[in-house]
């Protein structure tokens, strides 16, 4: 169980980390206006770790919301009982955050460390 709970967490921290990477590739030439005007590296890293953490909220918040309606709708279908832990729900909405904050942390400093004229030319 704890291998698996291991592996969902690297994978979803992938998952992570190519949305996130995608996102900053998308936005190169606004990173290059913040630059260019002043913002420090360690404003751009904490910008987006910010939004992939705010990201990772409503997915943990999502999934919280799909993992009731399922247990719900198994106890009432058939009659099974559906239990729910506080420790684990705890432990799952850490494995969560901590996924989304190191997935962006990459990302984060490739952007940081874009050249502002060359991401102001990029196309």
């Amino acid at each position: 169980m704890t291998s698996l709970v291991g592996l969902s967490a690297f994978v979803s921290a992938l998952v992570v980390m190519l949305a996130m990477y995608t996102t900053i590739t998308e936005r190169t030439r606004e990173i290059g206006i913040l630059k260019a005007l002043g913002a420090s590296r360690g404003f751009i890293v904490s910008e987006i770790v910010k939004e992939a953490l705010l990201i990772s909220v409503f997915g943990v918040a999502a999934g919280f919301g799909a993992a009731f309606l399922a247990g719900y709708l198994i106890q009432r279908s058939y009659g099974l009982p559906f239990e729910y832990s506080l420790w684990w729900g705890l432990t799952a909405a850490g494995i969560g955050l901590l996924g989304g904050a190191l997935g962006a942390l990459y990302p984060a400093a490739r952007a940081a460390n874009l050249d502002p004229v060359s991401a102001l030319a990029y196309e």
